[in-house]
């Protein structure tokens, strides 16, 4: 068996509207603390949801896919709605079979702790990121 490894591209992003930190905050993802400031739970959650699709992604179909190939990018955006639920999941990969996977384990995401806020009430953040499987050995 092959080994893999991800190399984030710098594309990866949380959007919401909030124009100051004091006027929303960002989703929480299950393993961080409500309590972190505005910009710590930004890196917090999208640290979290990218150690989940690490975690999560198929390395072997990955392997079967591309035998030969060294490298494939996927481009993955979806939508935290205001019930903290993942929806709107479009996934852009060289492979079908590759964004049919990373669809089904972005649905199979947990429930966020909390939506992004603005002012106070619950709104639909967008999440995107460009990822690059890369072959080690």
């Amino acid at each position: 068996m092959k080994l893999f490894v991800f190399v984030m591209a710098f594309l990866c992003s949380l959007s919401l509207s909030a124009q100051e930190p004091e006027d929303g905050t960002y989703p929480v993802f299950r393993s961080c603390k409500q309590e972190l400031s505005f910009e710590e739970t930004k890196k917090c959650t999208s640290d979290k949801i990218m150690d989940y699709i690490k975690l999560s992604f198929n390395y072997e179909l990955a392997d079967k896919v591309f035998p030969t190939d060294l490298t494939t990018e996927f481009f993955v955006e979806f939508t935290i709605n205001k019930k903290g639920k993942t929806e709107q999941i479009n996934v852009k990969a060289h492979h079908k079979a590759i964004a049919i996977d990373v669809i089904q384990l972005i649905k199979r995401m947990p429930r966020f702790k909390a939506p992004g806020t603005v002012k106070g009430k619950p709104v639909d953040t967008r999440f995107a990121c460009l990822m690059t499987v890369r072959l080690l050995g």
